[in-house]
């Protein structure tokens, strides 16, 4: 059973409608079995430095500004058709349309996943333009690419053999760097808002935090979600704490741009497989002469893909971090 798996309760669907209904009474979740505190704090806990700088993007990007203004800032909403269209066209871009099926399903639970050869997308879709070219970029100009490299390396599936580090930071980091390079309003909002939640969960219940978070997210579904994630693996959700996994996408985005900064934009290094920040140097070594199948956002033009990664980080302060 995957670590997801342990957290996910047996009864989540029948306390989501509870909460719903009564949402004073934080939800308790069964599991399979017991949740232990080293499984919840696996990935750390919240740095205060890093919640002071999420407070302050989240207090700048919602400054006369709502839920709403910050979701149509990403442009019309895009029809399942266009979406598939722009999919199949970013694909061949990368000579990948044979490799990928798209599939559609009202029963995923994300918006979008990507398997070996499986892209899923939710319906309805409500993807707006500039969101979905995001999505492109985060999930097949970094997850795929990556993955697809990492299988052409002669430490494919050997990382235990050797001592690679876990990756989870910087596949997520820099896939959430590149997810903004097609967006007009280039905050990072949105992981400092889940890294805000982890925070406050260390320190409140479900139904705290439930209050606390309708200043930004109002739309229930998406409250709901992201508070869930934060409290799933207690069985009484009013106890304080939770799961910290969701702390890696606004960690990781700070890590990866500052090693881009420091490392001279080393993409193609990133792009050796999926792999950590900290095995760059070995992968090399170990595969000296890879060529990585890098993004078409980044070849097109190096310069201003350097460029527009730095602003990025100025934006939304990264600089102030040393």
């Amino acid at each position: 059973m995957s670590l997801i798996q342990q957290v996910t309760p047996i009864n989540l669907l029948e306390e989501k409608a509870k909460f719903l209904a009564d949402p004073k009474k934080s939800p308790q979740f069964v599991y399979h079995q017991p949740i232990t505190s080293e499984i919840l704090n696996r990935y750390g806990l919240p740095r205060p430095t890093f919640v002071e700088l999420a407070q302050q993007i989240i207090d700048e990007a919602y400054f006369h500004r709502n839920e709403k203004d910050l979701e149509m800032s990403e442009g019309k909403i895009v029809d399942q058709t266009e979406i598939e269209s722009k999919v199949v066209t970013f694909l061949k871009l990368h000579d990948l349309d044979q490799r990928f099926n798209i599939t559609w399903s009202s029963s995923f639970v994300a918006r979008t996943s990507i398997t070996q050869d499986t892209i899923k997308l939710r319906m309805p879709s409500d993807f707006r333009q500039e969101g979905l070219m995001g999505m492109l970029y985060h999930e097949i100009g970094t997850h795929a690419l990556r993955r697809i490299n990492y299988e052409q390396q002669p430490w494919y599936k050997q990382k235990k053999k050797y001592k690679f580090t876990n990756y989870l930071r910087t596949e997520e980091g820099l896939a959430n760097i590149h997810a903004l390079l097609p967006k007009t309003f280039r905050s990072l909002y949105i992981s400092a808002l889940r890294y805000l939640v982890v925070s406050w969960a260390m320190t409140k219940s479900f139904a705290e935090l439930w209050q606390l978070v309708a200043h930004y997210v109002t739309d229930q579904d998406k409250r709901w979600n992201l508070i869930f994630r934060q409290k799933r693996g207690l069985a009484d959700t009013g106890q304080l704490g939770g799961f910290t996994k969701d702390m890696v996408y606004f960690e990781g985005v700070i890590q990866v741009w500052h090693w881009l900064i420091k490392n001279e934009f080393d993409v193609p290094g990133l792009y050796l497989g999926k792999l950590a920040l900290e095995d760059v140097t070995q992968a090399r070594q170990l595969n000296p002469n890879f060529q990585p199948i890098l993004p078409i956002f980044y070849k097109q033009s190096v310069e201003n893909y350097q460029t527009q990664v730095y602003e990025i980080g100025q934006f939304n302060h990264l600089d102030q971090l040393l």
